[in-house]
């Protein structure tokens, strides 16, 4: 078995008094699309935030292809930070809100990484970004702003704007459920894109369809633990534990 692109280990997250992770587990391989479902309030969007540390976790371990996400405290603020800095751009995320620069084009939105952090010449990045734009099936928007897109092509360019930097992993926050649900499925088509192109994701989602039909694992969580994991097939038609079938009974009823 080859080694897990993320390794995660006894990750606890607290704020205050409430208690979000308590000691979670995980492994995901090269190329798995782990999609991760549970009720509100469970800790899914919580340890996505963990895995790249934008939500620094209070106990736990996290690696991202063989090596540590952060660096121990007793390193330097400063080669903590370069760490952490160099870590992220192996990894992509993208969020339920799309965070695009309101003031630059899309195309503009996708360059932005490529000149800021990676130094590349403007020729180049705007070849590249043109190229993942088109990808994402908005090569005709490249010179449009945000406020000319919709909801799903702004969502689209988020998505671009992340794989443009050749990340190892993909995270989505619950990147649909800002969405119109007619503009839910040119998002989930990317991604359901990127899952057949083998780009290993984690993806928060209360979209059972995509959880069905496109991870290969499913992993359940509730009050902050992992609950049950296994293949769509497992999860969804023979559940072992009864707080999964409790909350899928819910969420399927429709």
């Amino acid at each position: 078995m080859s080694y897990p692109i993320i390794r995660v280990r006894d990750l606890k997250k607290a704020f205050g008094e409430k208690e979000i992770l308590r000691g979670i587990d995980l492994d995901i391989e090269r190329g798995t699309t782990l999609a991760v479902i549970g009720p509100s309030g469970s800790g899914k969007s919580t340890l996505l935030r963990c895995i790249n540390h934008l939500t620094p976790p209070n106990d736990g371990y996290i690696e991202l292809d063989g090596e540590a996400i952060a660096l121990p405290s007793t390193a330097s603020r400063r080669r903590q930070e370069a760490h952490l800095n160099r870590m992220r751009t192996h990894v992509g995320m993208v969020f339920q809100r799309f965070n695009l620069f309101p003031h630059r084009t899309a195309l503009g939105n996708v360059m932005e990484a490529l000149l800021v952090v990676k130094k590349m010449k403007k020729s180049d990045a705007e070849e590249l970004a043109r190229n993942m734009l088109a990808r994402v099936d908005l090569a005709a928007h490249a010179n449009s702003h945000p406020a000319q897109l919709s909801g799903g092509q702004q969502q689209r360019v988020a998505i671009a704007r992340a794989l443009v930097m050749e990340p190892k992993v993909m995270l989505f926050d619950e990147a649909t459920s800002a969405l119109d649900p007619e503009l839910v499925d040119e998002v989930l088509n990317v991604m359901r894109d990127l899952a057949q192109d083998g780009l290993t994701m984690m993806v928060v989602t209360h979209e059972m369809r995509f959880a069905r039909d496109v991870a290969n694992q499913v992993l359940f969580m509730d009050q902050g633990i992992v609950v049950e994991r296994g293949s769509p097939e497992a999860i969804f038609e023979a559940p072992t534990q009864e707080r999964t079938r409790s909350f899928l009974k819910k969420v399927l009823k429709h």
